[in-house]
């Protein structure tokens, strides 16, 4: 699928040498009109919120419009050791729940060994459905995750809490280089 080769392809651009913060999302989001949604995208999107947050988040830039260019702040997220990953391999964001449930149970195996793969200093999940999910897998891997409580997706109306706990799990790890 072209797609997955294009998200692969994206990824393996802004992977850092060494993974300091593993972010773990739910799948990269149905393609729409024009060019693919995806973090890493060249052109924030306007229903970009991962991207947002974790950029909120991190480095307190808040004001981000749509249409800005990424690279600049894909470079710093590599440079500093960020990198996101997807427990779901393909999108499935316009899937009903239930069938979305059936995905993050199948796929949380395969998660959990490409997160092993990349020896993160921590790991943050950031969606509350899938923390329950992969919570026990990380610890039983001996994954450094970072938070014990789930951690809502950061749109409009959960980002301040998504900002405020993606801080306080990650402290200082991005800067102690």
């Amino acid at each position: 699928m072209a797609e997955l080769a294009w998200y692969e392809s994206l990824r393996a651009t802004w992977r850092p040498e060494h993974v300091r913060l593993l972010l773990i999302g739910e799948s990269a989001p149905e393609a729409g009109e024009g060019e693919p949604r995806f973090f890493y995208a060249p052109t924030l999107s306007a229903h970009d919120n991962l991207f947002c947050g974790v950029v909120h988040a991190l480095y307190d830039e808040k004001d981000l419009e749509p249409g800005t260019e990424k690279e600049p702040w894909l470079e710093r997220l590599r440079d500093d050791g960020v990198f996101v990953i997807d427990l779901v391999p393909h999108p499935i964001n316009k899937s009903n729940r239930s069938l979305r449930r059936r995905m993050w149970r199948q796929y949380a195996d395969s998660c959990v060994a490409e997160a092993l793969d990349l020896r993160p200093d921590g790991v943050v999940v950031c969606l509350s459905g899938i923390f329950k999910v992969l919570e026990n897998p990380l610890r039983q891997a001996n994954l450094p995750l970072l938070h014990s409580q789930p951690i809502p997706f950061p749109v409009r109306w959960w980002r301040q809490q998504f900002v405020a706990a993606v801080r306080t799990a990650v402290g200082d790890i991005t800067k102690a280089k």
